[in-house]
């Protein structure tokens, strides 16, 4: 085997780097930032000059990459990606299923569905290396970033708004209803089962009077739009609620006028700053967006990695690949509260489950175990 690494400004890409070196598995590196993931000839040219240069066997990357998979398709190149996000960010599936390409999702909900549709999908959780984050966590940062809650991510303010206007107050209570169902649910997704063919056609019949522009809804694009919304509301719910009674910092690249009594911070650095909040926050709180049917999301795992207690929302694998004595999960946001509460005056307690989180991930959640399964 003779690997490729395709590398962009992704997370991940030092934890396996150390992974291919203990495994001892020679390998090259190729950076590039797309501008389009599915139309960039300046790369198709410049990828393709390299694999053909290097004579490699062997692609991996950090989230699918149509343009690739079809260069490897053509050349008869194995292709293994790793993908973090949830849903997928490309627009145009059919790369999914060249033979070529061997795709292991976080998900295990997202790989079954791809599954069902022929795709070379399999399962497998995301790992992280503490070893990476060690050298950013320092005194200083545990000064400057302590506080009791922390929040990192994105609000998720959507267009929601926007898109429901012109609609009548029928399919308004409609998607409403989607909203607030998937809310109040945790452990499943049931955005997708309620977009109906119908649902789509009013909308899109208001809109064929209404837009100038031929705008039409699609499917993909009103699932995470509603996935978004909700999301979007739980986070400002938990902040506005946690905000009145304990200190809670938000590391953002978006804010909320209304939330006043959050402490907004900014970016924060994956490599230089994200650590050192981890460390430093009394509880760092995970709210995962709805499209991820039962995986681990990277941030757990890398604030598990930097010593730090996860106060989450219930996913089905943190259920299943955790003991409630190394993070704890909340069912709605009121319980939520009452649990931020509990460890902000245990603190103790909370130090001993941050312990046992990190021993978890440092022996269970390894690249180089990952990367064995993959290459094995």
């Amino acid at each position: 085997m003779k690997l490729l690494f395709f590398q962009w400004h992704s997370f991940m890409n030092q934890g396996i780097e150390r992974g291919l070196k203990e495994l001892e598995i020679p390998y090259d590196t190729f950076f590039y930032q797309f501008t389009d993931w599915e139309k960039d000839d300046t790369f198709l040219t410049q990828f393709g000059a390299y694999l053909k240069a290097g004579a490699y066997t062997d692609v991996l990357s950090v989230n699918f990459s149509p343009l690739i998979s079809a260069l490897c398709e053509e050349r008869g190149i194995r292709y293994t990606a790793w993908v973090y996000d949830s849903p997928l960010h490309i627009r145009d599936l059919s790369a999914l299923s060249n033979s070529c390409s061997r795709i292991y999702f976080f998900d295990r909900g997202q790989a079954e569905d791809y599954q069902k549709c022929g795709v070379n999908a399999f399962h497998l959780p995301l790992a992280a290396d503490g070893r990476v984050f060690a050298s950013a966590i320092t005194p200083k940062g545990a000064r400057e970033y302590r506080t009791d809650v922390s929040l990192i991510g994105k609000l998720y303010q959507t267009e929601y708004r926007y898109f429901t206007a012109a609609l009548d107050e029928y399919l308004k209570g409609y998607l409403e209803g989607i909203v607030s169902a998937q809310g109040k649910l945790y452990g499943a997704y049931l955005i997708p089962e309620l977009v109906t063919d119908e649902l789509l056609e009013k909308m899109n019949a208001v809109y064929r009077r209404v837009a100038k522009d031929g705008f039409l809804m699609g499917r993909r694009e009103l699932e995470f739009m509603l996935a978004c919304e909700t999301t979007g509301r739980e986070r400002y719910m938990a902040l506005a609620l946690l905000s009145k009674y304990f200190q809670v910092d938000l590391y953002s690249d978006n804010q909320d006028e209304k939330l006043e009594k959050v402490r907004y911070r900014g970016y924060a650095d994956y490599y230089t700053q994200m650590p050192q909040i981890f460390a430093a926050s009394c509880i760092n709180l995970n709210i995962s967006l709805k499209t991820i049917r039962t995986g681990i999301p990277l941030r757990v795992l890398d604030v598990l990695a930097c010593g730090g207690f996860v106060l989450s929302n219930y996913q089905e694998e943190l259920a299943e690949y955790f003991r409630p004595e190394e993070l704890v999960l909340y069912e709605d946001v009121e319980d939520m509260f009452y649990k931020a509460k509990y460890y902000l005056e245990h603190e103790e307690q909370r130090q001993r489950i941050a312990h046992a989180g990190a021993e978890r991930v440092r022996r269970d959640f390894t690249f180089r175990e990952r990367l064995s399964r993959m290459f094995e």
